[in-house]
């Protein structure tokens, strides 16, 4: 676990977009979690375990009720939409070149998986510094369960919680979930 102190606020524009702070500790340890993880020796072997414990959760969980129904995140402005994903669904390239589902159909998920760079003892998250999943989660009513996916190497002790971030219901790496 990498521990990680808090700094005073400073201000800067993110790329293409509008002018929003940008917390220049946070992006420190951004740089720093992204590089340890890109830097595992074993991380082919890690992503197999953290795939097979979301797939297992996620299994189980659309299994425990017939209504329920895979999605992946779409941009819409400054949110994020949720488009209906099953195996076999055409995808096509996204904002930021990410494979979305070819369909213009939208629906509220009841169980997000967000990306971690960083996820803390509390199960507070650090993004990948768009906001998107804060301001998203912000506006959702009611909010969907929350789980925070990342490796171990993106444990930390805090990240100094601001009044935008949202704790997590569950944090899960490839050794286990808290």
């Amino acid at each position: 676990m990498i521990e990680m102190k808090a700094s005073p606020p400073e201000s800067g524009p993110p790329a293409a977009r509008p002018k929003r702070y940008v917390d220049p500790l946070r992006a420190q340890w951004r740089r720093e979690l992204r590089a340890a993880r890109d830097a595992l020796a074993d991380r082919t072997q890690r992503e197999t375990q953290l795939l097979a414990r979301v797939s297992a959760l996620v299994g189980r969980w659309l299994q425990a009720h017939p209504s329920r129904i895979a999605a992946l995140p779409v941009i819409d402005g400054e949110l994020l939409r949720f488009a209906p994903w099953s195996p076999g669904t055409a995808l096509v390239s996204g904002p930021f070149d990410v494979q979305i589902p070819d369909t213009e159909q939208r629906i509220d998920p009841q169980l997000l998986l967000i990306p971690c760079v960083g996820i803390d003892r509390l199960r507070y998250r650090l993004g990948y510094g768009g906001g998107y999943y804060d301001r998203t989660l912000a506006a959702m009513s009611p909010r969907p369960i929350t789980v925070g996916v990342g490796f171990d190497c993106a444990r930390i002790e805090t990240i100094d919680p601001k009044p935008h971030d949202l704790r997590l219901d569950v944090a899960m790496t490839e050794s286990g979930a808290w």
